[in-house]
């Protein structure tokens, strides 16, 4: 299974967000990117996106992240504040 930061409009939304973080909260996100990127979220707050059969969502604190998994890649589609709306765009 491979598994990447989307190299396409996603890269650019997630590295923007990224920067408006605090130092911590950078570190502390990269840490669960790096984890569900090598597929280990047991014990994360994993739920499936309702109406998509392979994206899901990762909750921690006030962050968002939304990820596609299929059954030989991991892709990171997006990270957003909680209270922020968001468009899954497959």
């Amino acid at each position: 299974m491979t598994s990447s930061l989307q190299s396409k409009p996603y890269i650019g939304k997630i590295q923007k967000f990224l920067k408006r973080l605090l130092p911590q909260e950078q570190l502390d996100i990269i840490e669960l990117i790096e984890r569900i990127l090598s597929d280990n979220v047991t014990q994360l707050d994993v739920k499936k996106l309702k109406g998509h059969k392979d994206i899901y969502q990762v909750r921690t604190g006030t962050i968002r992240i939304i990820f596609q998994k299929t059954s030989d890649d991991i892709i990171i589609l997006e990270i957003s504040r909680r209270s922020e709306k968001h468009i899954v765009v497959t």
